[in-house]
């Protein structure tokens, strides 16, 4: 996969998850009994989202 097309997955990514926990946290603020799923989804991409991160600065860091 090209860096590009990488970033753009990470942006869609990001911009999916940040709307899936602010659909949750609503749900769960108002008291509307939310699936299972959700929370799943939501630690998924975080996990996902923290090993880009993590990995762009390792190879950052070792010059590559």
């Amino acid at each position: 996969m090209s860096p590009a097309a990488v970033r753009q997955v990470s942006v869609i990514a990001c911009l999916v998850g940040l709307a899936v926990s602010a659909v949750y946290f609503l749900a769960t603020w108002n008291g509307t009994p939310t699936p299972a799923w959700m929370p799943m989804v939501v630690a998924l991409i975080g996990g996902y989202e923290l090993v880009q991160c993590s990995q762009g600065l390792w190879l950052k860091r070792a010059g590559r």
